[in-house]
């Protein structure tokens, strides 16, 4: 059984989503946040510290978009994670990665100033760069769907569920009005996935 640390809204949404996309039998291991460093049984798994983090058998995973391809690899195969030989995996794992590494790890600046900076600092210029950089970099995915209604092409992978997620922080932090109605509209259509909602309805407050 997979065990997974952590649940919505953190990124373990995307981990959430992937399981129920490949109908993957999995437990969801809460963590409360505030606490998480003095949880012994999570910090065995992820010693950093972060959300969210996988058990599989005697393997253990951290980093929401390496879990995903670890899944897909693993009890694949599945056009979730397309192979190498195929024409658009190019695309695929480019924004697999692309919708953490450019989009979503940016935006840990704000999480850290709206959660737990003094009130004077929660707005900050760190803060407001960070919204500023995702904001700008989103154009790319933008680019990417004047080219097939899914960000890698003409079908749904998990490149989806890895840049879904990261423009829905925009909303969760208030700053959706300035991304795109085009990504926004994209976000929308793909969260009417049954998987997602799925997902979703595992969701913890933070």
């Amino acid at each position: 059984m997979i065990t997974v640390f952590g649940a919505p809204p953190t990124r373990a949404l995307r981990v959430l989503w992937m399981l129920e996309e490949m109908n993957l039998p999995y437990e969801v291991r809460r963590v409360e946040f505030a606490k998480r460093f003095e949880d012994a049984e999570f910090m065995a798994v992820n010693p950093a510290g972060s959300v969210p983090a996988i058990r599989d058998g005697d393997a253990t995973l951290n980093e929401s978009c390496a879990i995903i391809e670890y899944l897909g690899a693993k009890y694949g195969p599945t056009p979730l994670t397309p192979a190498a030989s195929e024409p658009h995996y190019p695309a695929y794992i480019s924004m697999l990665h692309f919708g953490e590494a450019s989009l979503g790890a940016p935006l840990n600046i704000l999480v850290a100033s709206r959660f737990f900076a003094p009130e004077e600092h929660k707005k900050n210029w760190g803060a407001e760069f960070s919204i500023e950089l995702f904001v700008r970099r989103s154009a790319v995915l933008r680019e990417r769907l004047k080219k097939g209604p899914y960000i890698a092409g003409d079908a749904f992978t998990a490149a989806d569920i890895s840049c879904v997620y990261a423009i829905g922080l925009s909303k969760y932090f208030g700053f959706e009005d300035r991304v795109d109605m085009a990504l926004r509209d994209y976000a929308a259509r793909v969260s009417e996935r049954p998987a997602y909602a799925r997902a979703m309805s595992k969701a913890q407050p933070l």
